[in-house]
Formats: structure tokens, C-alpha cells, sequence
């Protein structure tokens, strides 16, 4: 999988290249923005006491913010007019502290530490391109990394009981897509994209929608929707290494981006 995630993401800098070399009219564009971020689905991991444990995510924008210790994120494009290189990275950082009292007696405390990190490339080329619509499939690799950290401390007078558990998992998917641009109005833009990724996870499904305005000379904004499913298990329930993420991502965003 390592060689064929490794090939397709060759590919991709070998079109880059030979786009950059043999076309001069090159456009750029480089932005950032919130996003109101919902997860909904199943997660679990192995524990050295008491094996594997799986609970059900269920957190809004809300919840999200109260647990949010930093996020950072940008994307950004390339283009000629035919070929279109889009890219993107984030970082999501988690953080919950909780403490409770036993019921017989003593207490218990527990710190939480959750780090995503994310990144994406693809490249893509018009299948259709007119007045009222362009179609253009894409291929490219896209990049998820989980930190989960746990602590939980219990205390009962003067005896103390330690637990500590990490995961530390990666993956990376070949996707396989296409996106629709149909430009309304003026100086407007509706977009959809829909894609499918393999390889390293069971399966990630992406869709997102959004309008697009270029307000200025230099710049745009766009106001979107994205829905992605997350399927991803390392090694079997009862393994050591047993890990699980199969979850719904979605919620609406706002970037503005410079062009260039």
C-alpha cells in the first residue's frame, strides 16, 4: 500500500512539474478560515486493565470549542486553466480535564488529550469545460494522523492508583474524485465536490458545497458545507494495538483566500 500511495503521489508532482514548465499563465491562491466542526460515530482502543473499550462520539461546534485547545489550517491552489492542484494541512488539538468523588469514597481524575492532524493533495483535469459548467475528475493522497493520550488517576487516602494509555496512529488514502464549478451571476461561483478515498483506512468518503465571490481585485470568500466518513481499525478487537475511528465529520465553514 506504502508503494502505491508513494506512486500516485508521484504522479501528482510529476504533473505538477511538467504543468509548471510547459505553461506560463499560472494563477495561485492561498487562504484560511473557521470551521464549525460536528463528529458523530464510534471510537475505541486497547487498555492494558481493563482491554479493549468503545464509546460513542457524539460532540456539536459546542462541544467541540469547550474541548479545543488550538487549531491551526490552510489550503491553497494552483491553476493554468486546465489543470487544477489543490492542497490543504490542519491541526486539531484536544484537551478535557474531569475529576469526580467514588462512591466508596476517595476520588478519581482523568486528563484527555486528543491531536489530529490532516493533509491533502490532488491534482485535476477538465473532463468538460464550457460557458455554463466545468467537470473535472482528480486524483490524489490525503493524510490523517491520531494522537490519543489518557491519564487517569484514583485516589483513595493515602493509596494512589496510576493509568496511563497512548495511541499513536497514521494512514494514507488514494482518492478518487471529481468536482463540478458552475459559475452564476457575476463574479459568483458554485462548487461541488465529492470523492473516495482507499488504501490505508477501510474507506473516507468526502462531499462538500459551497459558493464562492471574488469581492476584489485579489480576493474571495467562500461559504461551504463538508461531510466526511471516517472508517479506519488498526488490527483486530483483543489486539495490543487495537484501534478504531468510524465517525461522521461535518459542519459549515467560511475561508477567505488571497489570489494571485
Amino acid at each position: 500500500m506504502k508503494k502505491t500511495t508513494l506512486l500516485v503521489l508521484m504522479f501528482v508532482l510529476c504533473m505538477v512539474s511538467y504543468s509548471v514548465t510547459a505553461h506560463a499563465e499560472w494563477n495561485f491562491g492561498l487562504g484560511t478560515g473557521p470551521f464549525l466542526l460536528n463528529v458523530k460515530g464510534d471510537q475505541g482502543f486497547h487498555t492494558d486493565i481493563a482491554g479493549p473499550l468503545t464509546w460513542d462520539v457524539d460532540l456539536d461546534n459546542e462541544d467541540m470549542k469547550d474541548l479545543r485547545d488550538s487549531a491551526i489550517g490552510f489550503g491553497g491552489y494552483a491553476t493554468d486553466g486546465q489543470w487544477m492542484i489543490k492542497y490543504s494541512f490542519g491541526k486539531l488539538k484536544l484537551e478535557d480535564d474531569t475529576s469526580m468523588s467514588l462512591s466508596g469514597g476517595g476520588s478519581a481524575s482523568a486528563e484527555l488529550g486528543f491531536d489530529i492532524t490532516a493533509g491533502e493533495m490532488s491534482v485535476g483535469y477538465p473532463m468538460v469545460a464550457n460557458e455554463s459548467y466545468i467537470l473535472r475528475p482528480y486524483v490524489g493522497v490525503r493524510y490523517l494522523k491520531h494522537e490519543l493520550s489518557a491519564h487517569l488517576t484514583v485516589a483513595d487516602g493515602s493509596t494512589k492508583m496510576f493509568m496511563s494509555q497512548h495511541v499513536d496512529e497514521s494512514w494514507t488514502d488514494i482518492l478518487v474524485g471529481a468536482s463540478l464549478d458552475v459559475p452564476f451571476a457575476q463574479k459568483f461561483n458554485w462548487n461541488v465536490t465529492t470523492d473516495a478515498g482507499f488504501g490505508g483506512s477501510e474507506g473516507t468518503y468526502l462531499g462538500s458545497t459551497g459558493i464562492t465571490w471574488l469581492f476584489a481585485k485579489h480576493w474571495s470568500t467562500t461559504l461551504y458545507g463538508r461531510y466526511m466518513a471516517v472508517e479506519f481499525e488498526n488490527g483486530s478487537k483483543g489486539d495490543a494495538d487495537w484501534y478504531l475511528y468510524d465517525v461522521d465529520e461535518f459542519g459549515t465553514g467560511l475561508t477567505l483566500v488571497y489570489n494571485w
